[in-house]
């Protein structure tokens, strides 16, 4: 397939979807008022001082909203604990005001300061470990995409971007905005100030109206509130499109605001394999990143130089599949609207089969069995928001040459647009292009929807196609799917195919040549019985063909049980078929001079699994997780167990995690063990650090990655960094590298 095919064809479905999608958009309009609450412009004489105590008169002539419903326990009940919430504003700011009434305001829970903290409950149980407050501010009113903003009694920094609707915020992105909280005799209570040139909306005369909704969560009562949105059939805080309205704002002007964001970096550091001698390199390093707000809705961001010295480091895993590992982004240049670039089949559990666009493909050269290291980013930009009913992201990035990693001069490029259709649905399409040095191409081109045809039923599709200027890589992929999602039970079938040759390089393919039909069902039962919340039920099946011959490949089927208590303490059961047709041998372990690589051969495989879980409410000081499993492994035996432990206070947070692998197969038997120890202190909502301590049996890889951020003024850090990896197979405790580093960065707004 040429590249001029992929491009045509992509136009053709984009231009077919549009017709199918204009079909449906006015069953999907609207047809139901939204709550309102009206907020309350400042006189010029009037100022709010930041102290989260709400005692300034203009809050007392404010509108309000209270009488918020519950969408746990009881859904629809009224709440048991009374939230008023009153929105003020000026020429600058937008404040938000919160007083959070508790019966018990000595059992109020706050326990996190640091920035981005896990808060409240996600929507299929518990998330994090405070009482909190989280709002949603979809300022244009597209009802779809919303800035996301939360905090808890300590007044601790969480913001984030909610794009199409997604099941969760991405945290990724860091507002210039500030929150002051307290706990009270009645409660809590916390003021927000959000600066309006930190977010974007439409510049119009008079007035204007924004998406606007509340969730509050008691976790001692695994309780959570809404002002509107609050039923279970697919609803929630994330639904934009069941938002209420903030109405009364008048006389505000989005226009461009821009900020500089320069850095300068110290380092020294030590590569044992370069480097033998164990001789220190001092690489002081300066660049910086610009934000260009524009009125248009779009936000312009240039990156020269880039680093990623602050960066915490990839989470080790253990890999016992024939399949790569799938590690997420965690740099910051990318992870921001990441969503609107998101193309493909990713997954709620587990690795994406197909992603187009995968933004670790860009800076990051893979070398062996598992890992990456870091290639030189001379520069990018990146251009997303709105425009009209259409959602935009270009991105543009240029690594340097890496010799001794076999990395050349490559240009990265993608483009991606959705327009809205209906409510929440829409129709987009996406290109990404990768030149290399030499002239190597890569063109990834596809076309996808998402329509929804009730409140709870949504249907999405994709079509893709890659051309590559070397031998193959010249394939194309699609998938259609149909989720239907209640709160007493939900569904969901899909079929993929894959292309032998599909071969997008700025993306990620887990697996080539299948045809792959999946299917599940949920059922969620609550009884009637004291202390028990619910249980899920899941069932699903996946049978997966060649796409080229159709002969079977896989088929698996899995059922799992899972009963939560009010307390939020779960407790996990599950059962999994597995029937595997292996083409090919694989290594199940990396091996090395001295040991020989543990292989499967060619075959046909078929296991049975079983596994258990318990674990405790993330809402207790201390909390852990145990877990377990045995079954059948490519015509051997596996067991396996694991433990996690985490202690939560204010200032101290502590996570000890263990998982062993016992693996006995035809090729040979051996064990893994990994261990992972993270430490979070934190003095202030402004000071905090991290220590990620992690022993991979498998790599034989000991990692140590400790970091300290103070935020010394908004929007700007001081990070502090110590990085160390050894080599620790066969009992040798050998360094591989080392690395200490002082970055510093200043936000300076034009």
């Amino acid at each position: 397939m040429t590249g001029r095919t992929v491009r045509n064809l992509a136009t053709a479905l984009v231009l077919l979807l549009s017709r199918v999608a204009a079909a449906s958009a006015q069953a999907n309009e609207p047809g139901s008022e939204s709550p309102r609450l009206q907020a309350v412009r400042l006189a010029a004489e009037e100022a709010i001082r930041l102290d989260g105590s709400l005692d300034e008169p203009a809050w007392g002539r404010a509108d309000s909203i209270s009488g918020f419903r519950q969408r746990e326990p009881l859904e629809g009940a009224p709440a048991t604990e009374r939230t008023v919430v009153r929105v003020l504003y000026d020429e600058a700011y937008l404040y938000i005001g919160v007083r959070a009434y508790d019966s018990e305001p000595g059992r109020v829970v706050a326990r996190q300061l640091e920035r981005d903290a896990p808060l409240g409950l996600s929507r299929f149980g518990p998330a994090g470990a405070d009482d909190a407050i989280e709002l949603i501010l979809d300022t244009f009113h597209d009802r779809r995409n919303a800035y996301y903003f939360a905090t808890n009694p300590n007044g601790a920094l969480v913001d984030g971007l909610i794009t199409d609707e997604s099941e969760s915020p991405d945290l990724n992105w860091d507002a210039v905005w500030d929150v002051r909280a307290r706990k009270t005799g009645f409660g809590w209570s916390a003021e927000l100030a959000i600066p309006l040139r930190s977010i974007r909306f439409r510049s119009a005369p008079g007035e204007q109206v924004w998406g606007f909704n509340v969730q509050r969560t008691v976790v001692r009562k695994n309780e959570q509130t809404l002002w509107t949105a609050w039923s279970r059939d697919n609803e929630g805080l994330h639904r934009i499109g069941r938002a209420g309205e903030l109405t009364g704002l008048e006389g505000l002007t989005s226009r461009v605001n821009a900020y500089i964001k320069p850095y300068g970096l110290g380092e020294a550091g030590q590569d044992y394999l370069e480097r033998p001698d164990g001789d220190a390199k001092f690489d002081p390093k300066i660049g910086g990143d610009a934000k260009i707000a524009l009125a248009s809705g779009l936000t312009l961001d240039l990156t020269v130089n880039t680093d990623f010295a602050q960066v915490e480091a990839d989470e080790e895993q253990i890999n016992l599949t024939r399949f790569n590992l799938f590690f997420p982004e965690k740099r910051e240049f990318f992870l921001e609207n990441a969503g609107i670039f998101e193309f493909g089949a990713p997954q709620f559990f587990g690795p994406p089969d197909l992603l187009l666009f995968f933004s670790r493909r860009i800076g990051l050269q893979r070398l062996g069995f598992a890992g990456a290291e870091p290639v030189p980013m001379l520069g990018g930009a990146r251009l997303t928001g709105r425009a009209g009913r259409q959602t935009l992201g270009v991105l543009n990035v240029v690594t340097g040459r890496d010799d001794e990693l076999n990395a050349p001069l490559t240009n990265f490029a993608v483009a991606r647009v959705k327009r809205d259709v209906g409510r929440s649905g829409y129709v987009g399409g996406i290109v990404t292009h990768r030149y290399q040095e030499g002239g190597a191409t890569n063109l990834a081109a596809g076309a996808d929807l998402s329509l929804w045809l009730s409140q709870p039923l949504v249907f999405q599709a994709f079509f893709a196609g890659t051309e590559d200027s070397g031998p193959g890589g010249d394939d194309i992929a699609w998938q259609a799917k149909l989720d239907y999602t209640g709160d007493w039970f939900g569904w969901l079938v899909q079929h993929q195919e894959i292309g032998p040759e599909l071969s997008p390089e700025v993306g990620f393919v887990r697996r080539l040549n299948v045809g792959r039909t999946t299917g599940g069902f949920r059922l969620t039962p609550r009884p009637p019985i004291p202390g028990l919340r619910r249980i899920n039920i899941f069932n699903s099946f996946q049978y997966v063909v060649s796409h080229e011959t159709r002969g079977v490949l896989d088929r698996t089927w899995e059922l799992s049980v899972t009963p939560q208590l009010d307390a939020g303490d779960e407790l996990r059961l599950q059962t999994n078929y597995q029937f595997q047709r292996l083409v090919e041998s694989f290594d199940l372990t990396p091996g090395d001079s001295v040991t020989p690589a543990v292989s499967v051969p060619p075959g046909d495989y078929e296991d049975w699994t079983f596994s258990a879980s318990i674990q405790t409410a993330a809402s207790r000081a201390l909390s852990a997780e145990l877990s377990g499993g045995f079954g059948g492994f490519w015509d051997g035996d596996r067991w396996s167990a694991g433990a996690a432990v985490k202690y939560n206070s204010p200032h101290v947070g502590v996570e000890l995690g263990y998982s062993h692998n016992d693996v006995d197969v035809p090729g040979g038997a051996f064990t893994t063990d990994l261990v992972q120890t993270r430490i979070q202190l934190a003095a202030s909502t402004r000071l905090f650090g991290n220590a990620l301590i992690q022993y991979n049996s498998q790599t034989g890889a000991f990692s140590a990655n400790l970091r300290i951020d103070w935020i010394h003024r908004p929007g700007s850090d001081l990070f502090i960094v110590f990085n160390e990896r050894r080599n620790v197979e066969g009992g040798v405790w050998e360094p591989v590298s080392r690395a200490f580093v002082v970055k510093v960065t200043y936000l300076k707004w034009m």
